[in-house]
């Protein structure tokens, strides 16, 4: 027979090479749950912890219990929920194109003429308002060539230059005011007005986009740069207004205007930036060729990714659908990153909706720049697609991804230069090589290296942080918690899945209400919509206070890791040994170039000549750690190991030699 413990053929009672004894498991039809993990299998060993089977002899199964059956049936009405949620997300994105094509194809900028006065006034025009004031056109002595003087020659006089521009194109518009202005004369008290609007009327400083007040003279001076985003609400002609009120003065006031210019574009283009609080623009293009193909390559990103890991984990949902009721832990803890992402998502939304309501009830007002209408519904499908795409290769794989995989090659070729790598020629480079996997993301688990360990959270805080404080100029200071718990979990799941599984929840979550840009069910699916995402929040209460749970103990494990190991000391006249913490030596790693030591059936016995043993340490050992290895009967030759460099209890046993499986050395 085959043990099941090392897979060695013998024939007898135990297994001549690690002493497991040859006791068959129990096989259910339909398989049973392993005690460590919960996974359903049949088999010798537990396809996803490695638990063996023979060891399920020594313990009986846990009894079933009622209050696992019903947090099973909330799950599965929960993942239900989602699935539905995910589906209208999907859709969205299907019919996307025909609303975002059109738009990107109307793309339009444009700017008012003659800012610079190099020639006369052009385009430009003075209105004294019947207050005395004159408007004049001077060829020299501006902030660069000519410029437009005005004179108001007392108090409260007051006048301003007009110029009439045409705004074409896709709406949403951005637009700005630059320009530079001199104060000359007696002015003791007045005010510059900068307005936009489509009435050829004199400005109303109510509605202006600009209001700056001085209190004298000055020379040429910048002024600040005035938005006019919200005046451009559609395509047509429009004003710009410059005015100015001496609203006090001991004599005649000349106001200068100089690089007066209003440029405006549509909203919309590819944006390369450096994730930062305050990012940092490298790349800004229009070009609709270039666009179309961008958005494409965002949409086919997002496809991929969804078919990828719903193809590829396809065993996983359909094993922690059909467990049974009792097996909560088999759905809770499932490998597949989409019933990951759900569990993520409604853990996240329940806390946004809850930060929300309390922003509400201590009387702040969210604001929030979606505000998307039939018009410019194109445009926040394409932001919202680019911002599930690109935000998190620029928060979680540059921020993450790219310093942990750095970390992780320099690590390597530090033990290449040390020790060496067993494999032949190329093992060295390949070795290295493997780094790579942590820029994609996926492979941290809760066995990974302590070092491995500690760099995931820092950098999963620290990204997180950055995401957050991002929201900060767009939505306001409260949204940064909100979003920086979002990054957590965004961060998470590409910690453990994947650039992938990241991107899907970045996706699923901004695309929530998409299919109503684009017109489809008008406020009855905006309700239901909303519904269900308030049962999707209620239901993420308990996933919220699970993974916080989960959190807590993994970070304490991590913690427990780096404490020294306890050793059992025998004291004089003591009946019995007490456990003390006295650091342990750590054995030099063997030279892969000897080779292994010859192997035993099994360790020898422990000497009896020295006071002190090693012993487990129960308090470097997790509280949900199950053991693989069981004490045999009597009469059944005992296998001992614990790790001489992290003191762990675990370890796979190979051509005479034990890999720890918690540090990767071999002992």
């Amino acid at each position: 027979m085959q043990c099941a413990r090392c897979g060695a053929i013998f024939e007898g009672r135990f297994c001549p090479r690690c002493g497991a004894p040859a006791i068959a498991a129990p096989v259910a039809p339909m398989g049973l749950p392993c005690p460590r993990c919960g996974t359903l299998f049949r088999g010798n060993f537990c396809p996803r912890c490695g638990l063996p089977t023979a060891a399920w002899g020594y313990r009986p199964l846990p009894p079933p219990a009622g209050g696992r059956s019903v947090l099973s049936v909330l799950w599965t009405l929960a993942m239900v929920g989602f699935l539905i949620f995910v589906i209208t997300d999907f859709a969205a994105l299907v019919v996307a194109p025909t609303v975002v094509v059109p738009g990107i194809q109307s793309i339009r900028s444009g700017q008012t003429v003659n800012s610079g006065f190099d020639f006369d006034a052009g385009n430009w025009t003075f209105d004294p308002s019947g207050t005395g004031a004159s408007g004049a056109y001077r060829s020299a002595g501006g902030n660069l060539g000519g410029f437009l003087e005005m004179t108001l020659p007392s108090a409260g006089a007051h006048g301003y230059w007009w110029q009439a521009f045409r705004v074409d194109g896709s709406v949403p518009f951005t637009g700005a005011v630059h320009l530079d202005l001199e104060i000359a004369g007696g002015l003791n008290s007045g005010r510059l007005i900068v307005a936009v609007d489509s009435a050829n009327s004199p400005p109303d400083p109510n509605v202006a986009i600009g209001f700056v007040r001085f209190t004298g003279p000055t020379s040429w001076t910048a002024m600040p740069r005035f938005l006019a985003d919200g005046r451009l609400a559609d395509p047509g002609l429009y004003y710009l207004k410059i005015a100015f009120f001496a609203d006090s003065a001991t004599g005649p006031v000349s106001v200068g205007l100089d690089n007066v210019r209003l440029a405006w574009t549509t909203d919309a283009a590819v944006v390369v930036y450096v994730p930062a609080p305050a990012p940092i623009v490298i790349l800004f293009t229009q070009d609709q060729t270039l666009f179309i193909a961008y958005f494409a390559f965002i949409a086919a990103v997002i496809l991929l990714v969804a078919g990828y890991h719903l193809v590829r984990e396809r065993r996983e949902v359909w094993t922690a659908f059909r467990a049974p009721l009792e097996a909560i832990g088999t759905r809770l803890k499932s490998r597949s990153a989409w019933i990951a992402l759900g569990q993520v998502w409604m853990a996240a939304t329940f806390f946004q909706v809850v930060f929300f309501y309390l922003v509400l009830a201590a009387g702040i007002s969210p604001s929030s720049p979606v505000q998307p209408t039939l018009q410019t519904g194109w445009y926040w499908l394409y932001a919202l697609a680019n911002a599930g795409v690109y935000e998190e290769f620029a928060f979680r794989l540059l921020l993450i991804g790219l310093p942990m995989a750095i970390g992780s090659v320099a690590l390597r070729v530090l033990e290449v230069n040390r020790h060496g790598v067993a494999g032949g020629p190329g093992a060295a480079g390949r070795y290295i090589a493997g780094a790579w996997r942590y820029l994609v993301g996926g492979a941290v688990r809760r066995d990974s290296s302590k070092e491995t360990l500690v760099a995931s959270w820092a950098f999963l805080i620290a990204s997180s942080a950055i995401f957050g404080l991002a929201h900060a100029p767009g939505w306001g200071w409260w949204k940064v918690l909100p979003a920086m718990v979002a990054g957590l979990g965004f961060g998470y799941l590409f910690l453990r899945h994947g650039i992938g599984a990241a991107i899907l929840a970045h996706f699923v979550n901004d695309y929530a209400a998409a299919l109503s840009y684009e017109g489809f069910g008008g406020e009855a699916f905006i309700l239901l919509l909303n519904l269900l995402v308030l049962g999707l929040a209620i239901a993420g209460a308990g996933f919220f206070a699970w993974y916080a749970i989960v959190a807590w103990r993994h970070f304490r494990a991590l913690i427990e890791r780096f404490r020294p190991p306890m050793r059992a000391v025998a004291m004089p006249g003591a009946s019995a040994p007490y456990l003390a913490a006295i650091p342990q030596p750590v054995a030099a790693p063997p030279d892969p170039g000897q080779p292994p030591p010859p192997g035993q059936m099994w360790s020898a016995p422990p000497s009896t000549v020295g006071p002190a043993v090693a012993v487990r340490n129960a308090s470097r050992i997790p509280r949900e750690y199950t053991p693989s290895y069981v004490p045999p009967p009597y009469g059944y030759p005992p296998v001992r190991f614990q790790c001489p460099y992290c003191a762990w209890v675990e370890a796979k046993y190979d051509a005479g030699r034990f890999t720890c499986t918690r540090c990767g050395r071999t002992a």
